[in-house]
């Protein structure tokens, strides 16, 4: 497997924060703000629409870590920029840092591994932990 991923390409997405985007926790004290887990999946999108570009009908690449800091609220009706760069390659690892901004606010940041795998070889994988 050979894709040409090389280090220092970036991609970026606007959003802007919606409702849906808040916890509920949250949204019970009348307080909406992005949350964590819905600022990182947007961070994973984003490094996976970059790798999209460079891969085959063949092959997909899924999230395997993850370490970021939830830094600043963002409240709704925010307007968002996810910026992801790739910083490190080796095989089909890759390895992203990945920045929310509103702004010149960074609301989140931190580093985001992916690895690359054919759609065939990961629905074998997860048909071995669904017949468990």
């Amino acid at each position: 497997m050979s894709f040409e991923i090389r280090i220092g390409e970036e991609e970026k997405k606007e959003y802007i924060v919606v409702d849906k985007d808040c916890p509920d926790f949250l949204r019970d004290k009348d307080i909406c703000v992005l949350s964590t887990p819905r600022m990182i999946a947007l961070m994973e999108i984003t490094a996976k629409e970059l790798l999209d570009k460079f891969l085959d009908q063949d092959h997909t690449s899924v999230g395997f870590h993850i370490d970021v800091y939830h830094k600043a609220p963002a409240p709704v009706g925010s307007k968002l920029v996810f910026k992801v760069r790739v910083v490190g390659v080796k095989k089909n690892k890759i390895v992203f840092r990945v920045k929310c901004l509103m702004g010149d606010v960074v609301v989140g940041e931190g580093i985001h591994e992916r690895a690359i795998v054919s759609w065939s070889k990961f629905a074998e994988s997860v048909k071995k932990y669904l017949s468990k």
